[in-house]
């Protein structure tokens, strides 16, 4: 089996305008690569045109799609959604799912929700009563933790919206509470004391783990707060490659790490930092997309065992993810997407990622 042809194209579905502004998904790039057998395997997630024509098609066309390794030290770890897209066209190829291929652990996994309030970044202007209704209502319909931003000009008053939510939804066995700092910029970074004071603050209220509190390049601070606080702290979702998670778990900086199914290079690299984490007894879990974009993540989880945590993100509230994702149905042969049960979602069953597309669909939508 030779590689024919690379695309890279967007869909777009038509929705009504209101519908859009509740945070409903309806645009998705994508990445294609046909073969000389009829196969055709898919990305969700687009490459650039100058990429594609300059880097990627010399690189790839006429080669074997299987030699994964190969391809990698030629540069597909910095086009990981064209290796999404020869991992789907591999199990096309051999009738099975993914993660089958790459170990088969599991067959669901835990989802929790990152919710992000329509309005100000820093959710400075939600009531806390309204974040913790919404926590209440996914709690109702069988999720078993969130993941809220700690963004507020005051980082206590974060630690106040976590109390209110704490209060509404009961401890920690009725429903965990992630919390995400996301320092990765100006005005965004904590110092040490403040993170430090906020890891305190967040671990008396039961919360599950502190997710990059410090500069992403600060290891000697990172490492020195994962050893003075008892909440677990986590970061890794921009790093690429596995030599920097390694760094990561020499150096102790994290107490979980989470590569990124696009950032850290793709399916197989991630498969190799898991392996690594696994080795120090840390746990991998996967940073998170949404809607087609959970395809890849799904399936490389489904072979982990260090990794008992699937990131549904971003979720609108208090718009459902099957609801926010509805737009996609449209796009697939025998929808939905996926199955969320009891606040599990299961690994999709059907050869490579498991989505099967209508291709009747895609040219229509395609733009």
């Amino acid at each position: 089996m030779k590689i024919t042809n690379i695309e890279s194209f967007s869909v777009r579905v038509p929705i009504p305008q209101e519908e859009a502004a509740k945070g409903k998904i309806h645009h998705f790039g994508m990445v294609r690569i046909s073969t000389d057998e009829g196969i055709q395997g898919y990305g969700f997630w687009g490459i650039d045109a100058n990429t594609l024509e300059n880097a990627v098609k010399p690189a790839l066309i006429g080669k074997d799609p299987f030699a994964i390794e190969r391809h990698l030290e030629a540069g597909l770890i910095t086009w990981p959604m064209v290796e999404h897209a020869l991992w789907d066209l591999i199990g096309k190829a051999t009738g099975q799912p993914v993660y089958k291929l790459l170990g088969g652990y599991k067959d669901k996994v835990k989802a929790y929700l990152t919710c992000v309030w329509q309005g100000k970044a820093d959710q400075s202007d939600q009531p806390y009563e309204r974040q913790a209704e919404h926590a209440a209502y996914f709690q109702k319909h069988g999720f078993k933790a969130i993941k809220i931003r700690a963004w507020r000009p005051n980082p206590l008053d974060d630690v106040d919206a976590v109390k209110t939510i704490r209060e509404r939804v009961g401890g920690k066995d009725k429903l965990e509470i992630m919390i995400d700092r996301t320092a990765h910029g100006p005005g965004w970074v904590w110092d040490y004391d403040t993170a430090l004071l906020m890891a305190e603050k967040l671990y008396e209220q039961d919360v599950t783990w502190l997710e990059e509190p410090l500069d992403r390049k600060d290891l000697e601070g990172l490492t020195k707060l994962t050893a003075s606080t008892k909440i677990p702290i986590t970061g890794g979702e921009a790093e690429r490659g596995t030599k920097i998670f390694r760094e990561f778990l020499v150096r102790k900086c994290f107490d979980i790490v989470q590569p990124d199914a696009i950032g850290a290079g793709g399916i197989f690299t991630i498969r190799k930092i898991s392996a690594i984490s696994e080795s120090f007894g840390i746990p991998c879990i996967l940073h998170g997309s949404h809607s087609l974009g959970l395809a890849a993540p799904l399936q490389i989880i489904g072979a982990l065992p260090n990794c008992p945590w699937m990131e549904i993100a971003l979720v609108t509230p208090p718009l459902l993810p099957w609801e926010q994702w509805e737009p996609v149905n449209v796009l697939l042969k025998n929808p939905p997407l996926y199955e969320i049960e009891d606040g599990y979602i299961k690994i999709p069953q059907k050869p490579g990622l498991g989505v099967e597309l209508n291709e009747e669909a895609l040219k229509e939508y395609r733009i």
